[in-house]
């Protein structure tokens, strides 16, 4: 689950062809090596920071769901339209209360760009924080790098936001707490902001 959770976002074959197009193809490499350590290498440790005790309660959980479906007479299409009505009732609430926060502060999470800070350390390390808490549509990344760039955005602070803009963010990490310990939701989060910090250092190195 986690690196479905995560690889899906980030690893999006259509946004990689729509990311080389607009801005590079080395870009889409930056990404690709990002996205495998994510998938390959945040998944499994956070899977180990879990620990054994949230596997019997998956399991169990599971269990309890495969058995009330099994013990229900109704037809799979009215079965499945309960279930999505019950987890959009529990969901989307708190995501659309956590959105337009995130929305009506957006103006102080990402400051007006210009050259004479687009360069500038501190900037990296707030996009990466904010890149990682941020909220955006599928591959909505790429335009809002591709502006911010044109307005003075350095190499760095564009490879932080396309690596921690995609993979979490803070409406998605409320969504799955109710699966997953906050622990884990906890390290997940601080290794993509790490990772968008070493993006931003070969982005700035490599000069893309």
């Amino acid at each position: 689950m986690l690196a479905y959770w995560l690889g899906n976002p980030i690893l999006n074959p259509a946004t990689m062809v729509f990311m080389g197009f607009v801005l590079g193809w080395r870009w889409v490499a930056l990404r690709i090596a990002v996205g495998a350590v994510l998938v390959f290498g945040v998944a499994p440790l956070a899977a180990r920071v879990a620990g054994p005790a949230a596997v019997p309660r998956a399991a169990l959980d599971a269990h309890a769901a495969a058995t009330a479906a099994d013990g229900d007479d109704r037809p799979l299409p009215t079965r499945w339209l309960s279930a999505l009505g019950r987890m959009a009732v529990g969901l989307l609430p708190e995501y659309l209360v956590v959105v337009v926060v995130l929305g009506a502060v957006r103006a102080w999470l990402f400051p007006a760009m210009s050259p004479a800070i687009g360069h500038s350390l501190w900037l990296v390390l707030a996009l990466a924080l904010t890149g990682t808490l941020f909220v955006i549509p599928t591959a909505g990344e790429v335009p809002i790098v591709q502006t911010l760039m044109r307005f003075g955005l350095g190499a760095a602070g564009a490879g932080a936001l396309l690596t921690t803009l995609p993979p979490v963010s803070l409406p998605s990490l409320l969504m799955v707490g109710r699966a997953l310990p906050a622990r884990v939701l906890l390290f997940v989060a601080g290794c993509v902001v790490v990772l968008g910090l070493l993006s931003a250092a070969a982005a700035a190195t490599l000069h893309l």
